[in-house]
């Protein structure tokens, strides 16, 4: 008897142990996303529902990688969806690649297009959690509007620097991305 106790208590500090690495690993899974969205958002205050850019590859950064990949040029539309509907649209480049992907704030991806589907330009519609019985959607057609699972998240627009597209001509196609605000 006098043996058993101590693999009792050995028993019950491995289960709690084990109790609190699981948790811990869920928790800190479930809060990563969120931490890492609302600090783009802190440095991306005052650019809500506004296109950014990304800086361009040129001589003087490019022993620095600034980005994932710097052969790609990026634009991102911080969203909030609180108080309006949003149009987005621009050029789509013909021969090179290019994506649109849209990430909810706890940065889990729920729309992507690249230039396979869509061709020549591109209009969408970015509509809050609840939908919209909007006006402004009444002639939209449906694969036009995107359902945000959030009211808040990041549109992400890559560019793919190429022969057919040198990096003045991508700039200008990605500063020519419109965004904007439409009544509920």
């Amino acid at each position: 008897m006098a043996a058993t106790k101590p693999l009792i208590k050995k028993g019950i500090f491995a289960l709690l142990l084990v109790v609190i690495a699981v948790s811990f690993y869920y928790l800190t899974i479930w809060i990563t996303p969120y931490y890492v969205q609302h600090k783009f958002a802190e440095k991306s205050l005052g650019f809500v529902n506004t296109p950014r850019f990304g800086d361009q590859p040129n001589a003087e950064n490019s022993r620095v990688i600034p980005l994932p990949n710097p052969d790609f040029l990026y634009s991102t539309v911080n969203y909030d969806l609180k108080d309006s509907i949003l149009k987005i649209s621009g050029i789509v480049p013909d021969s090179t690649y290019w994506s649109i992907s849209a990430y909810q704030e706890n940065t889990t991806n729920y729309f992507v297009q690249n230039e396979e589907q869509v061709k020549s330009k591109f209009e969408y519609y970015l509509v809050p959690p609840e939908g919209s019985t909007s006006e402004a959607l009444k002639n939209i057609p449906k694969e036009k509007i995107i359902y945000s699972p959030t009211t808040k998240g990041l549109i992400l627009f890559r560019y793919l620097v190429s022969k057919a597209y040198p990096v003045k001509q991508l700039a200008e196609l990605q500063h020519g991305v419109t965004v904007e605000k439409l009544a509920k």
